[in-house]
């Protein structure tokens, strides 16, 4: 099947958008909506003293309030993503929690390694998080949720290459009030949610946030019997908070329990012959179920004093995490590539950031501090690989980031501002990798049992690796926003990001040879990005409108990727530079008091200038070929209707439609995965006190066989070709009481 050609029809599009975006427009009011579904969202995407309406901000950002979360009944960030444009929120099939998020055109994508570090940096209450581990969660309880597109490096720091997800708990409110919900659905689901927040007195507030999840596997699993792909979690969250004339502070604590079966993978051609056509059904034919347990703990201690015409900021976090995995990664009856024992990941970071933000004068406008970041994490694996010797091993990374930034809004005139900013970050990796090819040859170097713990020194292994590297870089920011009319706003900006540099724990060349960065675990080094951008965001029709739009392009030198060996190993290489170039658009119309329509665009070309490291089987280098897992074209659009039922209350229809253009899951173009559309719907009642819902709610009602992502062994000794499951049709009753 070949790429759709969406070239041609995007950008006419969007130039019309362009020109629809600078037709005259009436000043931006507030529209409030039962569901406040199109309602003003504040957010705190530049780290000012006071949250700002998104209109706002010059960034590109979509940014969703707790109740359109409920609304769209998003379970993760990845409903998140096919409602932004040029945003792939997709998790790792191979491993629940992990992140494969792609934001316009740059991620993580197509492994777990732990040490890797995210090209989408994912913002918890103020808590960074330090791996890509983790992240694709239930989403509960939650103020906002804003997405960041392009790099952010002067404010959020590194590993923002592509983007940033910021995400903030609610806190306890001025008056006592609580809400309990109840899901019931197919696959036997089971849902539980309960909070309860108020005063406890004039200064002092408190909040416990409590949910519970359980389902049934989504898929048959025809060579075991029975269905694949249960799961069920819990999430704690409990918060406190202070405030008086001068200061406020809050802790947050979440704790979080997910535990299921692993991965749902399907083998589709083996041994030179496809077995069936993987489109058929939803099934997966593997020899072994898999689990997987993931459990966090999550702590932060936010303080904000009044000081200098300001606000002076303290955050703390802390995060410790820990991850076992059991799994079947090639979907096939046989032991061709298993984590036979598993994974197990033990992460626990720390970060610090003060800062101070507030005016110089009525022109000048400043945020700027410190940000000390630490982590350590123990990653252990033992792999099968197509029945030979299996590989076992231990690897620990200890890294610490120190950071200063500072970034200012000018008013140049009345109707132009220019933003300078930049970031300083020094940061340093410790490496100790033990890997041991022959368990029954490792002498003293391991246990014999998981997770395999050095017991000696790694001398003692087949292959030892002890390394420390540094690395510094310097991220500026500059922009211009230019003010049209009291509605239109344009604004153009450059900045740079980085990613940071490391070590491959999940190396299986046993020669470790220094002459060969193909045959080290590293370091390999920083990933680099120039960005540039032109934006326009717009509200007409007196204030019943908005029209965004924004065009890019990205430079990528020293690109980090992935490469997969002949070993079914991978190895983590600078092995490139890219330009990434794209556009996106996005409208919310309300047709009426009751009607809403809101829609959303994105298109991007990505393609590699130099590509070092593989070659396809005619030798042509990769230069020439098309990023894995960036879709040329993502679209959605949603419509909203309110139904008024006079003393009984109302209803609410919402029918929404998602767009991903097909794309490749392999950097040699090898495994195609084909576009998919996906059509959810609900209608929910509410009484006329607003204290009671009911909801009946739908997703992927066509019930589409798609995929997230692929691989390709077919060259490798495993010699299979497979995709991994996305969930089919899913439906259900929810039930809220509020009081």
């Amino acid at each position: 099947m070949t790429m759709t050609n969406t070239k041609a029809l995007l950008p006419s599009a969007l130039a019309a958008a362009i020109a629809l975006t600078l037709a005259p427009a009436a000043m931006a009011q507030s529209s409030d909506r039962l569901g406040g579904l199109i309602e003003e969202v504040r957010v705190m995407a530049q780290k000012k003293s006071t949250s700002e309406a998104v209109q706002d901000v010059p960034i590109s950002i979509t940014a969703y309030s707790g109740d359109k979360v409920d609304a769209m009944f998003a379970v993760n960030l990845t409903d998140i993503g096919l409602n932004t444009p040029n945003a792939n929120l997709t998790p790792l099939t191979t491993s629940p929690g992990v992140a494969n998020f792609v934001i316009r055109g740059m991620g993580t994508v197509g492994q777990s390694i732990p040490s890797a570090d995210p090209a989408v940096g994912v913002v918890m209450d103020g808590i960074s998080y330090g791996t890509i581990y983790g992240v694709v969660t239930d989403l509960f309880d939650l103020e906002s949720i804003e997405v960041l597109r392009g790099p952010q490096g002067t404010l959020f720091g590194r590993n923002v290459t592509g983007g940033a997800i910021a995400m903030r708990s609610t806190r306890p409110g001025d008056e006592f009030e609580g809400k309990i919900r109840a899901t019931a659905g197919s696959h036997s689901r089971r849902d539980v949610s309960m909070i309860v927040s108020g005063p406890l007195n004039d200064q002092w507030g408190a909040k416990l946030a409590v949910m519970s999840k359980d389902r049934d596997g989504y898929w048959d699993n025809k060579f075991l019997g029975g269905q694949q792909g249960a799961a069920d979690s819990l999430l704690i969250r409990p918060a406190v908070t202070f405030q008086n004339d001068l200061f406020d502070a809050a802790v947050i604590m979440e704790y979080g329990d997910m535990e299921g079966d692993a991965l749902a993978a399907r083998t589709f051609w083996a041994d030179g012959v496809q077995l069936f056509d993987p489109y058929d059904d939803n099934f997966t034919v593997q020899d072994e179920k898999g689990s997987s347990n993931l459990e966090w703990l999550n702590v932060m201690f936010e303080t904000n004093w009044d000081l200098w015409d300001g606000q002076l900021t303290t955050v703390v976090g802390y995060r410790d995490l820990e991850q076992q995995v059991v799994t079947d990664i090639d979907g096939y009856q046989g032991a061709r590539f298993h984590f036979a024992d598993g994974t197990e990941l033990e992460q626990d970071q720390l970060s610090l950031e003060v800062r101070w933000a507030g005016q110089i004068n009525d022109d000048i406008s400043l945020t700027t501090g410190v940000y000390l970041f630490e982590q350590e994490y123990t990653y252990a694996e033992r792999r099968l690989v197509a029945n030979a010797a299996d590989r076992r091993g231990e690897s620990t990374i200890e890294h610490t980031t120190a950071g200063l930034f500072a970034q200012s809004d000018i008013s140049l005139t009345d109707t132009l501002s220019l933003t300078l900013g930049g970031r300083y970050t020094q940061e340093s990796k410790d490496a100790e990798i033990g890997l041991i090819g022959d368990p029954n040859a490792v002498g003293n170097c391991a246990s014999q049992s998981f997770p395999f713990e050095i017991k000696a020194s790694l001398s003692d292994c087949e292959a030892a690796f002890e390394d420390d590297e540094s690395w510094s870089n310097f991220t500026p920011k500059v922009g211009l926003t230019w003010y049209l009319n009291e509605d239109v706003m344009a604004f153009a900006s450059y900045s740079r990001g980085f990613r940071s540099g490391g070590y491959n724990v999940r190396f299986t060349d046993l020669s470790f040879a220094t002459n060969d960065p193909k045959s080290s675990p590293g370091p390999y080094d920083e990933e680099v990005v120039d960005a540039f951008e032109l934006g326009v965001k717009s509200t007409w029709l007196d204030g019943r409108a908005r029209v965004n739009f924004s065009i890019f392009q990205n430079e990528y030198d020293d690109l980090q990727r992935t490469v997969l060996n002949d070993a079914g190993g991978q190895e983590i290489l600078n092995a490139a530079t890219a330009t990434i170039r794209g556009a996106e658009f996005d409208t919310v119309l309300m047709v009426s008091d009751q009607l809403v329509i809101e829609a959303s665009m994105g298109w991007i070309d990505a393609s590699y200038d130099e590509y070092e490291a593989v070659t396809d089987a005619t030798g042509r280098s990769a230069d020439s070929l098309n990023f894995l897992m960036v879709p040329e074209a993502t679209t959605n659009m949603a419509v909203t209707y309110d139904m008024p039922l006079g003393d009984l209350g109302a209803l609410t229809w919402r029918m929404s439609y998602s767009f991903v253009n097909s794309t490749w899951a392999n950097d040699l173009n090898t495994l195609e995965i084909d576009q998919y559309e996906l059509y959810d719907a609900s209608v929910v009642y509410t009484n006329a006190d607003n204290n009671l819902k009911v909801a009946m709610f739908g997703r992927n009602l066509k019930d589409e066989v798609y995929f997230d992502f692929g691989a390709d062994f077919s060259t490798s000794v495993l010699a299979v070709k497979e995709y991994f499951l996305s969930p089919p049709r899913t439906y259900g009753v929810e039930v809220t009481y509020e009081f």
